[in-house]
């Protein structure tokens, strides 16, 4: 209940904290961090256990995300000290650092959360997902693993096999990817198709 309590009070209480200037604000938020992080690392009592304690964490940082008291390079190195990858993540995520973010994902194994940090810049930085996705697949490639690469492809919409190719080891073979070259050959078909009828209509309309 406690955990919960403060897990909510960015909410209750963050048009207050605002109008009490920066620091009180701020100080009070950090105070808040320090706590929830704290417990995240101890055994609660009663039916609360670090789990619950890091989902409370969790969804204060996210309830303080248009917060500008709220200190996120300060919440990150406590969370660094305690060992909070998901709460790392997540204030990345916070600060438009996604790259770190799926760094620190990538790094501790959690290729989940990794492929959540990837989906996280807005669909105008299609440059920017693509280059988190490949971070992805270069990670994978090195379990040699052709169904991952073929997941991952399916699950970006962001990726093609050419995108992918590179990042290949010798040890994979082209086969597997058989129904996703043809899907891009396919692609590409149509493209030219329609191009083509583009110049023709202005050929005509000359």
């Amino acid at each position: 209940l406690l955990l919960d309590n403060l897990a909510s009070v960015g909410d209750e209480t963050g048009h207050a904290m605002q109008q009490s200037g920066w620091a009180s604000g701020t100080a009070i938020l950090n105070a808040m961090v320090v706590l929830l992080a704290t417990d995240c690392t101890q055994n609660a009592g009663g039916d609360t256990g670090p789990e619950d304690a890091e989902a409370a964490l969790l969804r204060f940082l996210e309830a303080q995300e248009a917060n500008p008291l709220l200190d996120p390079h300060f919440a990150l190195r406590i969370c660094r000290q305690k060992g909070l990858i998901k709460a790392m993540v997540l204030l990345y995520g916070l600060m438009q650092m996604h790259e770190e973010a799926v760094e620190v994902a990538l790094k501790h194994e959690d290729i989940a959360l990794a492929k959540r940090s990837a989906c996280k810049p807005p669909d105008t930085e299609k440059r920017l997902r693509q280059k988190l996705w490949l971070r992805i697949v270069e990670h994978q490639a090195a379990t040699s693993d052709v169904q991952k690469i073929i997941g991952l492809i399916r699950e970006s919409q962001e990726l093609t096999v050419r995108d992918v190719l590179p990042y290949l080891s010798d040890s994979m073979t082209i086969d597997a990817f058989k129904d996703e070259i043809c899907e891009c050959l396919d692609k590409y078909e149509g493209q030219i198709v329609t191009l083509r009828q583009e110049m023709d209509d202005h050929r005509r309309a000359l």
